[in-house]
């Protein structure tokens, strides 16, 4: 029983973790800014939440980089290899898409 199960489950969901991770960070920072107590006048500080969005892009982007090299040096990659390379692209897209709208506030509503 030395399949490291624990392992290959971070490895294979890591990326969509990081995803989580961001897109909880933001729209909890964004929603604690935004009420009545810690109202704003700019709306939300953008800052924080571009630092965060960067940072998970970069960290998707290194976890896609290194499953790249796991699979052109695989030979028959295994359904962990897959789903950790494509996890990466899918969360990349998704921190794109989760970041933009945050980046693009203009205030609070």
């Amino acid at each position: 029983m030395q399949d490291r199960f624990w392992r290959q489950l971070l490895r294979g969901t890591l990326p969509l973790l990081v995803w989580a991770g961001h897109f909880t960070f933001c729209y909890l920072l964004a929603a604690a800014q935004c009420t009545p107590a810690l109202m704003r006048a700019g709306g939300p500080d953008l800052l924080p939440m571009g630092i965060a969005t960067v940072l998970a892009l970069a960290l998707c982007a290194w976890l896609l980089w290194r499953e790249r090299g796991i699979l052109r040096n695989a030979k028959d990659a295994a359904l962990v290899d897959w789903s950790a390379s494509l996890g990466a692209v899918l969360a990349f897209v998704g921190i794109v898409w989760t970041g933009l709208p945050l980046l693009l506030v203009q205030g609070c509503a």
